[in-house]
């Protein structure tokens, strides 16, 4: 494709922690699919198989601009024993060897994470600098998620990150900015886009009910409340030229994919493509 965006898809659209982790989806699904490139999902049980999961991944002749880091770094990252946290960088230096090995730009990471959130932020930030370190070392952009959290803002948060560390690069996700109804002030918000900090953005709607009946429900782009049109002007108005990446599941209960919703999104988000 021509454009200077990339769109990407989440290879978390196909799969599902923690039965359906295998990367074995990404080989028979990621060729079906039109798309730039794929975003790969990291999970707990790929530690002890990255080798052989690049070689196999490698085979398939796909590309793989962007990884998101297996979620339980944060955790880690978060906790109060500095044993723990520094387990937390070893975990985020595996997960930027598989990312090498693949040719990866950029890696997407929740620097804090659920349960606890930024319950205990300050634990989390004291090893920012070593993460940065460790990305910069494989030579991957490192980039902060704006994932909820419990006491402040995404957008709060991901400030702090930037006071701590001025390295900081980020990763925006519509869905959780709606919930905080943060869209807006994101294009207001310059340290944003200063020093070309943001690279990667999740693409998932939403209709501010992320739990239904005690479950997380996503939505695909057009199924809630989302004014994309507006997102994706402002977006290129700011020079917004990286990653927009699909990361709505399309997967049931019973793990079937359903393909017909995969390429409706993906078309939906091409429209917009600058």
């Amino acid at each position: 494709m021509s454009q200077s965006v990339q769109l990407l898809c989440s290879t978390g659209v196909f799969s599902r922690y923690p039965d359906l982790t295998g990367y074995q989806a990404i080989v028979k699904y990621g060729p079906l699919l039109e798309a730039d490139g794929f975003e790969v999902m990291f999970y707990p049980a790929w530690y002890s198989r990255v080798e052989e999961i690049a070689g196999e991944l490698q085979r398939t002749g796909l590309r793989f601009p962007a990884m998101h880091t297996e979620k339980n770094i944060g955790t880690a990252l978060g906790q109060p024993d500095p044993v723990e946290r520094e387990r937390g960088v070893r975990l985020l230096a595996e997960n930027c060897h598989l990312a090498s090995l693949l040719g990866c730009q950029i890696l997407v990471l929740h620097l804090w994470n659920w349960p606890e959130l930024d319950d205990n932020l300050d634990h989390n930030l004291a090893l920012l600098g070593e993460c940065y370190d460790v990305a910069l070392s494989y030579g991957i952009e490192l980039a902060l998620e704006s994932i909820p959290g419990r006491h402040f803002d995404p957008l709060t948060n991901l400030h702090r990150a930037l006071e701590r560390d001025t390295r900081c690069h980020f990763g925006l996700d519509t869905e959780f900015l709606a919930n905080y109804n943060l869209l807006d002030r994101v294009f207001e918000t310059p340290w944003l886009w200063q020093d070309d900090r943001t690279h990667h953005v999740h693409i998932k709607d939403s209709n501010g009910q992320p739990f239904v009946d005690g479950k997380r429900r996503y939505l695909h782009p057009g199924e809630g409340d989302i004014d994309f049109t507006s997102f994706f002007s402002q977006l290129k108005g700011r020079g917004f030229s990286g990653n927009l990446s699909l990361e709505s599941p399309a997967i049931t209960i019973d793990g079937e994919v359903h393909l017909d919703q995969l390429h409706a999104s993906l078309n939906f988000i091409r429209r917009f493509l600058w």
